[in-house]
């Protein structure tokens, strides 16, 4: 380029020619001043038409030297109408405090973008766009100087230029902005040509000299369009953020932190210990913390890590400026919390709320994803490490790590550590992180060298003595006891607690819930008062025993069995649901069975209730206690569980086209936790019989095991789908099922768990022939009446119960592997919305096309979509689950005997057919076997008309008019399954006979090396 484009010679102000309008430019500057650093404040300020000039030059050089000139004479028509802008306000005011603000940026943004060829090119065509609307001003300097009314118009023209440069500077300030451009720019660049459309309209107000009134009708137009503007942004935003957020579908971090603060809050000085640790004010401190900015909170269970993770969560929420802050609670056996993806979704659900600038390139990304939630680790980890180094401060505090497997430990640990001690010395206080865990060998390993605080006795100490003393406040005010008692009680609380909080909290409620001086009395005696966590467990069932009848013990255990068995946290209503099922009777009794005490009546401090109404064990310690002291024998419990939810889906209400009316019984609560995991507790109870071969209960031929095989068998047979296309089996899985081997319904069982488990894991569509039973489809008669009588109750006290049997946002989506699966939407529209997600998940990410909204069904159509409407491209089999992390950590206490005595054996009672010579344990699976020998046989074949008791009997028949057969090369006979085949192999002394290697010439074996193996 022979000249550059910014030699425009600049006026120097006019020193007395000072008018009120001057204020409005201070004004105008002093609004755009608030969002700059001081360091940019300073440098803008001493930046001259002439330093401006001179920078440009050495760009061009720059780019010279490595042959990639830009076309820089783009700058010269607003380089120029700005210069005449400067000379013209001294008309008004002093023009060279404020023409430098103009000067500044553009310098800073093209120093900024130099580098980066695309966006220089964008700014550059910006600032022509820019220009080419702004007027020349010196040929209307009369007009100004004569009217200086007219000087309105400059203010507002210096307004739009600074707008433009404050949207700017906080894009290309953002540390990661050339990792972000492709995915934020369209959108940035759509949002201010509303700025451009203003300064057209000042240009024409000038040049047609307009008058006073035409000026302030137009400014009010202005404003209107810049609301209309800021309404569509707004709208849109709200789509791209409701379409991420379903993307996420993080855990509620925040009412976590939310009951935590609650717990605090009765006792505001609890843990203000630590924040007065040097180590820990070393890592705290905003500007100087140690490098690296790592730190190890850790102490023995129930210490109250995860009430001091709280603390420090709202102490970062108190700093100003404010930094962005990200917290996360893991959860054992929680699979939305005990992992490395889930961390990472509830972190992007935070930075997004904190960061809206982040929202374009998480909607990209979404829109792009063929998944409608977000779960390949690899892609977490791309957009946390995006997300958090497009920060200018972080603070990350994630407890309960411990509660992770080994590996999703490691992998959690490693990469936020890399993730930190890999920032460059420049920018190395930017990010912290906070682990909080158990000190045992694994974390000393993954925290290896970094700072740490061990929460001991001492630390503690303090809090626990205001903590007995107002509990014990509380307990002389029930029972109207001394006050020697009652600070004998507090003194007692705080040295036997050692440090505990947890443990202080147990005693205190047990002590509290006594219903009687005598009681209190007894508790408080040397040999009954507990020392430990196990001990004070002890002492909470056993007043739970002492104060309630059998009836209420027995309910009180099973309650206590199905929240240390669930797979996800139970809801209340789903409890109740299970509680309902009346086996015997074939039906639901919502009001005649269900608990009329909530769980707190029942099972005391054990659990806690979630303001969502989940209810889960007060702490993992409690898990372990119920387990190792034998109170829940998990093996059998889990079977026990599979079997109920196996037994509630064999139900007739799962086959009726009555739906209706059953749905006001409550009929339906448990069915979206038994359809999701019947299967996990199969495999848990499995896999813990294994590991439990003591465990005669669960053992073949015995109760537990032989009632579920029976409710197993029928479960295959009503439910089967009779897919076409038999689904590979792996070795692994087969290897697990080892123990149905010899039932009839192998075969069947096998391919049930691999459809079954590839429906839990896989986020695509399954094809129909891949479905081998048909609960999917149940579920899709059955949501459709749920939601139609949920949307138009009767009146409010229907609409009460209704939502006391299902709970609320009952609009669900139908995909197992979908976390909307279980928790809903409030409106039906979001549901739909995110269905498309499913259904047409490639969506356009230009701003206001319609197919950002309604997407596209595969990759191949967006591309040609961004082709052809927008010039450019857009840019398993499941297996048996290994065995459970589970273990307990280090006993902390010694064994307690268990408090209920062993249940005295019952008398086994059989029923058998009277037909074959099917034998069975229970009633109600004798009555749906029966069906299958009754005259009733509604059902027929359409081929050859052959009548059926069971609509799966006869859809199973048909299929064996169409389809592959399956031959004995023994005897010749025809199957029309492959089960069938081999239990001819394996059950029949004549198929056995079959499989015999037949005699050669010589006399011997002859061996078919072509036979195939056995899965």
């Amino acid at each position: 380029m022979a000249s550059n484009p910014g030699m425009v010679s600049g006026g120097s102000g006019t020193a007395g020619a000072v008018n009120v309008n001057a204020t409005a430019f201070e004004r105008v500057l002093e609004e755009f001043k608030k969002d700059l650093k001081k360091k940019d404040k300073d440098n803008f300020q001493m930046t001259s038409l002439e330093t401006l000039n001179q920078a440009i030059g050495e760009i061009q050089k720059q780019q010279q030297s490595e042959r990639r000139m830009q076309n820089m004479t783009r700058l010269k028509r607003f380089i120029e109408a700005m210069a005449e802008y400067g000379k013209v306000i001294d008309t008004f005011c002093n023009g060279s405090q404020f023409v430098p603000f103009i000067w500044g940026p553009i310098k800073f943004l093209l120093q900024a973008t130099s580098a980066f060829s695309e966006a220089f090119n964008e700014l550059l065509d910006a600032y022509q766009r820019i220009g080419d609307n702004l007027p020349l001003l010196l040929q209307y300097q009369n007009l100004f100087q004569a009217d200086p009314r007219i000087g309105k118009i400059l203010v507002f023209m210096y307004e739009d230029i600074l707008e433009f440069h404050r949207r700017a500077l906080n894009y290309f300030q953002k540390p990661m902005w050339k990792k972000l451009y492709h995915a934020t720019w369209k959108t940035f660049k759509a949002r201010f040509s509303g700025l451009i459309e203003s300064m057209s309209q000042h240009r024409s107000l000038i040049e047609r000299q307009a008058q006073l009134s035409e000026i302030d009708e137009a400014r009010k137009a202005r404003e209107i369009n810049e609301a209309n503007f800021q309404v569509m942004f707004e709208a849109q935003d709200h789509f791209r953020r409701q379409a991420v957020n379903n993307w996420f579908r993080a855990p509620s971090v925040e009412s976590d932190q939310h009951h935590f603060f609650g717990m605090r809050a009765q006792y505001p000085q609890t843990g203000r210990w630590l924040l007065e640790l040097e180590n820990f004010k070393q890592w705290f401190d905003p500007q100087f913390p140690t490098i690296p900015p790592l730190l190890w909170l850790n102490g023995k269970p129930g210490a109250g890590k995860t009430i001091l993770a709280s603390l420090v969560i709202e102490e970062v929420q108190k700093l100003n400026p404010r930094p962005t802050i990200l917290f996360f609670y893991c959860k054992d056996g929680d699979c939305q919390r005990d992992n490395f993806v889930s961390i990472a979704r509830g972190l992007l659900a935070q930075l997004l709320k904190q960061n809206k600038e982040m929202l374009p390139y998480f909607f990209e990304e979404a829109s792009n994803s063929s998944d409608s939630v977000l779960t390949n680790p690899a892609t977490s980890k791309e957009l946390l490490d995006m997300g958090i180094r497009n920060c200018k401060s972080v603070y990350i505090i994630l407890d309960g790590i411990d509660e992770c497997s080994r590996d999703e430990r490691k992998s959690i640990t490693s990469w936020f550590r890399n993730l930190i001690e890999e920032l460059p010395p420049s920018n190395a206080e930017a990010i912290r992180c906070l682990f909080v865990s158990q000190d045992d060998g694994a974390a000393r390993k993954d925290f290896a060298g970094l700072s740490t605080i061990a929460i001991n006795a001492r630390d503690n100490k303090n809090d626990i003595k205001e903590y007995s003393t107002i509990w014990a406040e509380r307990i002389k005010e029930k029972f109207g006891i001394s006050d020697h008692m009652s600070s004998n009680i507090a003194l007692n609380v705080l040295n036997t607690s050692d440090g505990m909080f947890l443990l202080a909290k147990l005693i205190c409620d047990n002590l509290l819930q006594q219903t009687s001086i005598e009681g209190l009395e007894e508790e408080l005696a040397p040999d009954k008062f507990p020392k430990e966590v196990n001990e004070a467990y002890s002492r909470i069932l056993a007043r739970i025993f002492r104060h309630a009848s059998a009836a209420q013990n027995k309910d009180t255990m099973m309650l206590l069995s199905w929240l240390v068995c669930a797979k996800r946290p139970f809801k209340w209503h789903e409890i109740q649901g299970a509680k309902c099922i009346n086996l015997d009777e074939q039906c639901i009794e919502w009001d005649r069975r269900r608990f009329r005490d909530d769980s707190k009546d029942l099972c005391g401090s054990l659990v806690e209730v979630r303001s969502d109404k989940t209810v889960e064990l007060v702490h993992l310690t409690a898990k372990f206690f119920l387990v190792e002291e034998k109170h829940v024998p998990i093996a059998t419990d889990e079977i026990k569980l599979a079997t109920l939810c196996i037994d509630y889906l064999n139900l007739p209400g799962f086959c009726t086209q009555n739906v209706e009316q059953l749905i006001f019984e409550g009929y339906y609560a448990f069915m979206d936790y038994a359809v999701a995991f019947w299967l996990r507790h199969l495999e848990a109870g499995t896999i813990k019989s294994e590991e439990e071969d003591d465990d005669e209960d669960v053992g073949a031929g015995n109760g537990t095991w032989t009632m579920f095989m029976e409710s197993l068998e029928i479960f295959l047979d009503k439910h089967w789908a009779s897919p076409k296309t038999p689904l590979l089996v792996s070795k692994r899985n087969s290897d697990r099922l080892q123990r149905f081997r010899e039932a009839s319904f192998y075969d069947t069982l096998e391919q049930a768990v691999v459809s079954t488990r590839k429906q839990l894991t896989y986020y695509g569509k399954m094809k129909k022939e891949e479905i081998a039973l048909d609960l999917g489809e149940i579920l899709l008669k059955i949501r459709p009446v749920l939601e139609a009588a949920y949307a138009q109750p009767k009146d409010d006290s229907a609409k009460v119960r209704f939502e006391q049997m299902y709970g609320s946002d009952l609009y669900k989506c139908s995909r197992f592997s979908c976390n909307y699966f279980h928790n809903g939407f409030s409106t039906r529209e979001e549901r739909e919305q995110h269905l498309q997600k499913h259904d047409r998940p490639f969506r356009c990410t230009v701003e206001g096309c319609p197919t950002a909204i309604i997407g596209l069904a595969t990759e191949s159509e967006l591309e040609k979509h961004m082709k052809d409407t927008h010039g450019t491209l857009a840019d398993q089999e499941g297996e048996f689950p290994a065995e459970s992390d589970m273990a307990p950590p280090p006993r902390l206490e010694t064994p307690v005997r268990r408090l209920l005595p062993p249940e005295p054996k019952k008398i086994k009672k059989v029923f058998s057919c009277p037909d074959c010579s099917k034998v069975f344990t229970r009633k109600f699976n004798l009555d749906s076997h029966l069906a299958t020998h009754g005259p009733i046989r509604p059902f027929f074949c359409k081929s050859c008309g052959k009548r059926f008791a069971r609509r799966n009997d006869c859809n199973r028949h048909e299929n064996s008019h169409k389809g592959e057969r399956y031959t004995c090369e023994g005897c010749g006979k025809e199957f029309t399954r492959a089960d069938s085949l081999r239990n001819h192999h394996n059950k029949s002394k004549a198929g056995q006979r079959c499989r015999i290697p037949p005699i050669s010439d010589n006399g011997l074996e002859q061996e078919n090396p072509e036979a195939p193996e056995e899965n």
